[in-house]
């Protein structure tokens, strides 16, 4: 017995031990008093369990917020998809835990509405009284009386405000300024009078009540609309933004399926947090409502209607309806000249078109890669898909990737007729010859492609997008068909293609291949 209550008073001595190990780090650990302040209510004294489950976003976040406080980040914007622990972290946990760190100081929170703000008050103010947080922050102390939950009075006279959308704040200045989802919903998100409401109250409002020039402030949203106050902000293409501005603004975009240049370096299509969303649930949102999913889980909200292409006129097909019958081209746009940069992307897209004339988008590469990948990728397609014609600007081959295309199509024996078309310099115009196709729903998107609302994205918001590089390839494929059905071009009203499925298109098709190869060996592609 004897030997037993040592060992039960060493267990004690190494748990309190350990208890008072965290609590002191989770000083200094945000994720860590994170953990600590939410125990599992099965063994509060157990610091190894914590209902809170940590993934890879949080503790990058985390690492973000700890900068916030040491002031090395002055201006936060957090982007995340609903759900996914945001508010938790920056809304119930930070707060305590700048209050705790330094009693002081003087923070602002507001989001959408006053109800609202008082719950995140009511629950900051929780976490200060709890056993747990006295662990980690012994001499803090909340002032007497006055348990409201619209602020929070420190012994030292520091103070936590907590507001909706609107309210008033005047007299009050904050060191930090938490402003956490200022929009409650897409009803909300569509009304340019709120929106305009909000942008006044922001500007004229809420930064003014910053402390000093060093204050910090974090916003922490899901994107409901592209003329949101993070669009504002940080959208070169929205009217109120300025280069100024959005250059004192940190940016953390955690779509739920990694995009390109991911933040937490994520491959493509990877998912935030695949323990408590999988992909079948990102597919049935996204079937749910395209639109939607591309806001609020990717954080790239699109208007409804596009400056030149609009919503209506997008056509889309079930691949298992696809026609059987169709001419396949291809076309691409190279991140190359002179209005390119290093951010634009390489876009290889596969048409068919049938009889009607109708244009089915088939496949789609679209990468920034170096010219080795470009260039493979190029072969890949032309294997898989044996196009007829392939288009590109004039020159854009020729200075990206001629000469290793040339060496790379003849050691795999791969060809295919390479077309260069001349545009016009004005993108709108490029545009023009797929623009009436479209409006005439003659160019069909698949429902299903990983690609597809990207591309949608892109059309809905050209030519104000920062990148065309969907656009442009498209414009290709439109350029290279008009040339088709003029007097001398490749496929003129001299040499009609006849319908397809006939002997006579069969008779076509091969003597089109052969000369194809003639010129392949000839010229080696060109």
């Amino acid at each position: 017995m004897a030997a037993q209550k040592q060992i039960n008073d060493l267990e004690k001595r190494i748990s309190a031990a350990k208890r008072q190990k965290m609590a002191i780090e989770a000083r200094h650990d945000f994720l860590k008093f994170t953990k600590l302040t939410m125990p599992d209510p099965e063994d509060f004294d157990n610091t190894d369990l914590s209902i809170f489950k940590d993934a890879k976003h949080h503790r990058a976040l985390a690492k973000v917020l700890e900068k916030v406080e040491k002031g090395h980040i002055p201006r936060l914007i957090v982007c995340m998809p609903p759900r996914h622990g945001k508010s938790e972290l920056i809304s119930r946990r930070f707060i305590p835990w700048l209050v705790g760190k330094d009693n002081y100081r003087n923070i602002i929170f507001a989001t959408y509405n006053e109800d609202f703000a008082k719950d995140f008050g009511a629950d900051c103010r929780a976490i200060m009284t709890s056993p747990q947080y006295k662990h980690v922050f012994p001499n803090h102390s909340l002032r007497q009386g006055g348990a409201s939950k619209s602020r929070i009075q420190t012994g030292s006279g520091g103070m936590s405000v907590f507001v909706g959308r609107g309210g008033s704040i005047t007299g009050r200045g904050g060191d930090f300024v938490i402003l956490d989802d200022p929009i409650k919903d897409s009803l909300e998100a569509g009304s340019p009078t709120l929106r305009e409401q909000l942008w006044t109250w922001f500007t004229q409002v809420l930064m003014t009540r910053l402390m000093t020039a060093s204050a910090s402030i974090v916003i922490v949203q899901t994107r409901w609309h592209e003329d949101d106050l993070i669009g504002r902000l940080t959208d070169p293409t929205n009217p109120h933004y300025t280069p100024e501005e959005a250059a004192k603004w940190k940016i953390i975009n955690l779509p739920a399926l990694a995009e390109d240049d991911d933040p937490l370096g994520r491959e493509v299509g990877e998912l935030l947090w695949p323990e408590r969303f999988d992909m079948e649930f990102m597919v049935a949102q996204r079937r749910l409502d395209s639109r939607g999913f591309t806001a609020l889980y990717q954080q790239r909200p699109t208007p409804e209607d596009g400056d030149l292409f609009n919503r209506a006129n997008l056509s889309f097909y079930d691949k298992r309806d696809l026609p059987t019958d169709l001419r396949i081209y291809a076309a691409s746009d190279h991140a190359v000249g002179v209005d390119k940069t290093r951010n634009d992307a390489t876009c290889l897209l596969i048409v068919g078109v049938d009889n009607n004339d109708d244009i089915y988008l088939l496949d789609c590469w679209w990468e920034k890669q170096p010219t080795d990948k470009v260039v493979t990728a190029m072969l890949g397609l032309m294997q898989k898909h044996k196009p007829l014609i392939w288009w590109a600007e004039k020159g854009h081959i020729s200075k990206a990737i001629k000469p290793f295309l040339r060496k790379r199509m003849a050691e795999e024996k791969t060809y295919c007729r390479i077309e260069e078309v001349t545009p016009v310099q004005n993108k709108v115009q490029r545009a023009q010859s797929i623009l009436g196709r479209m409006a005439m729903k003659k160019v069909k998107l698949p429902k299903t492609s990983p690609w597809t609302q990207k591309a949608v994205d892109e059309l809905l918001k050209f030519p104000n997008s920062r990148h065309d590089d969907f656009v442009d390839t498209l414009a290709w494929v439109g350029m290279g068909l008009d040339k088709m059905a003029t007097p001398g071009g490749a496929l003129s009203n001299t040499d009609k293609t006849p319908e397809v499925g006939t002997f006579a298109w069969v008779k076509w098709d091969s003597e089109m291949r052969k000369k194809n190869d003639k010129l392949h060996n000839k010229t080696g592609g060109w």
